[in-house]
């Protein structure tokens, strides 16, 4: 009897999985909070999936750049693939608070054409759209004022959904102490 109902309890552990799967995908063919950026891939039998029960808080230490200035940055669709996924594991967009800190040469993602092409080459800032999707997500986007004046920024140069701080260790200190985790990208 024992192996009878441990074989029930397998079971239904299975058909969860694979539900959980299919719900994973179906999630991914709706809207999701950055519909250019997907999820991440599925893993079958993973552990550690996102809790919808949990808020979530998420430092992003933006540090990579795309390999040509008119792609777009694998650091933004790293953090909108991240949101999607704890989305569409059902965490609620209230549980999920995100700042992302761009410091050193990744300023230039979060700046207006005319900055962005000044200083890149490139006709035109290709990371606008995600950033703008990432900020109706609710991501903040905050710039390192240090690195800004040292590279010579103005706020006049940043993209409106963006603003300056006074530091990227600052902030990252303040975030941290009010229980952000920091993550690179």
């Amino acid at each position: 009897m024992n192996r009878i109902k441990s074989g029930f309890v397998v079971a239904g552990r299975l058909m969860a999985v694979a539900v959980l799967g299919a719900f994973v995908t179906v999630a991914s063919a709706q809207q999701l909070p950055v519909p250019s950026a997907g999820v991440l891939p599925d893993v079958p039998g993973a552990t550690d999936r996102p809790d919808p029960a949990r808020v979530y808080r998420f430092a992003f230490d933006v540090k990579s750049m795309a390999s040509s200035a008119d792609a777009v940055s694998p650091a933004l669709v790293g953090i909108a693939r991240l949101i999607n996924t704890y989305r569409a594991y059902g965490v609620p967009a209230d549980h999920i608070e995100a700042t992302a800190v761009f410091h050193g040469p990744t300023i230039a993602l979060v700046t207006r054409d005319e900055t962005y092409r000044n200083r890149t080459g490139a006709k035109a800032n290709p990371n606008v759209a995600v950033l703008q999707e990432l900020a109706a997500a609710g991501v903040k986007m905050v710039v390192c004022g240090v690195s800004a004046r040292n590279q010579n920024y103005a706020a006049a140069d940043l993209l409106p959904l963006a603003h300056m701080n006074l530091s990227a260790t600052t902030t990252f200190f303040e975030l941290q102490s009010r229980g952000y985790v920091k993550i690179e990208r």
